[in-house]
């Protein structure tokens, strides 16, 4: 199983955090695409418990799907996503906020994976994955 995390500290209280990323409109804005790539999402207005996401995308002329289940929302603390269908075997993304001394939040992003099988494993490795994780916070 492959696992990625990566803190960020942001000038805004945990509160603010927490309610702009309830919001899943607000995460397309995050998410860094190549000209070509294209990406759709079928989600709610804000995210509750059981709620799904839908994101579609087109990455390099290949097309996926992969639906979520929010599992987990304390506010303001955490949120929890898992993969319900997708090419990943297994996918569990988890957010977590705390309070810094200085009044700012620190967001830790902990996703655990299993990479895809059959033909699209040979290239989507779990070393794959996470170069391109690397890579999307780079961004």
């Amino acid at each position: 199983m492959g696992v990625f995390e990566a803190s960020v500290v942001l000038p805004r209280s945990r509160k603010e955090v927490f309610e702009y990323l309830l919001r899943p409109a607000n995460l397309i804005k995050m998410i860094p695409l190549e000209p070509n790539d294209n990406l759709t999402m079928h989600v709610p207005e804000v995210i509750r418990l059981g709620g799904r996401l839908e994101l579609n995308v087109t990455v390099i002329g290949n097309h996926f799907q992969f639906m979520h289940e929010i599992t987990e929302v304390t506010v303001p603390e955490r949120i929890v996503l898992q993969q319900i269908k997708g090419p990943f075997k297994s996918w569990i993304q988890e957010q977590h906020f705390a309070d810094t001394a200085e009044g700012h939040t620190r967001m830790t992003s902990t996703i655990r994976f299993d990479p895809p099988g059959g033909i699209l494993g040979f290239v989507v490795t779990e070393k794959f994955v996470l170069s391109q994780l690397e890579k999307w916070i780079a961004d």
